[in-house]
């Protein structure tokens, strides 16, 4: 497939990642490690997300690593505290930016044929714009975190959305964690090859951090993939923070395998390497993604 570009659709969050006694403030979202992914890799890339206008720092982030942000109007952006313990993850969301809209997504997606769907909880598309896609001539990548999770008093919580089914219905490649994986199969009561002929989905991904995880395709074949290591810290005082470690996996995956046509087994290496240079600080840097701390 000839890139045409890609719109990255999802919230832009301003994370607080906590771990021990260490607190610092990042940016994050799929339409930034995702986003930055893509636009390194040479795609035209596109964030569709909604931005508070008092956080211009995030949209100046962006934009330095040359991705045009589409930003619509909403009073708050999505604020994240992460809970780091090792691998072991406890998140709240503080803050909600407005669903990205219809309008959004149909100005945003003229001339490009690849759309990549990283909803950070149920409502952070609007259900409409989702329906409004379709497989025709776009090509739809989708990372089913924001529909496996419900948030109640501000924590995050496991749950299958009903609106998953309106996104995998018009997705080609999807992505989800083991423990999202295994809650869309007890949810729809299939197996998975059941579920991919039921939505037409091309291939599907499940990924299980330092185990590794696999990859299957709609005529059955599945492919393992191990974990690519990270190397140990040259300081004690590193900071392992595996954040966005899913949405640069996907979209390397998605830039080997998609468009550049390689095997699942090598497009599947190439993304775990890359998340092991990002757990390692080398690939998307920290300084990339700090923001200055901020006291709301």
């Amino acid at each position: 497939m000839l890139a045409k570009g890609i719109a990255v659709i999802g919230s832009t969050t301003i994370d607080n990642i906590v771990q021990g006694d260490r607190s610092w403030f990042k940016i994050g979202g799929a339409t930034t490690y995702a986003g930055i992914t893509y636009s390194r890799h040479g795609i035209k890339t596109l964030a569709v997300t909604n931005i508070a206008k008092r956080d211009p720092e995030i949209i100046k982030k962006l934009r330095k690593e040359k991705i045009k942000v589409c930003s619509g109007q909403t009073e708050a952006t999505t604020r994240f505290i992460n809970y780091l313990d090792n691998d072991n993850r406890r998140q709240k969301i503080k803050q909600r930016a407005a669903p990205i809209s219809c309008a959004q997504i149909r100005n945003a997606l003229e001339g490009l044929n690849l759309v990549h769907l990283g909803p950070l909880h149920p409502s952070d598309i609007d259900i409409q714009a989702i329906k409004s896609l379709n497989k025709g001539d776009l090509y739809v990548i989708l990372d089913a975190q924001g529909f496996v999770r419900s948030v109640e008093n501000e924590l995050v919580y496991p749950a299958v959305s009903t609106g998953l089914t309106d996104a995998l219905r018009i997705s080609n490649l999807v992505k989800a964690s083991i423990q999202e994986y295994k809650a869309i199969i007890g949810f729809y009561q299939i197996d998975l090859s059941g579920l991919m002929r039921r939505f037409k989905i091309n291939e599907f991904i499940v990924t299980s951090g330092e185990k590794g995880g696999f990859v299957k395709t709609i005529f059955e074949e599945t492919v393992q993939y191990q974990a690519s290591k990270a190397k140990k810290a040259d300081s004690v005082k590193s900071i392992k923070d595996s954040t966005g470690a899913g949405d640069i996996f996907l979209a390397a995956y998605v830039i080997s395998r998609i468009l550049k046509r390689q095997m699942i087994a090598n497009a599947s290496q190439y993304a775990a390497k890359l998340v092991a240079r990002h757990i390692e600080g080398n690939y998307i840097e920290p300084k990339t993604l700090a923001l200055r701390d901020r006291i709301e």
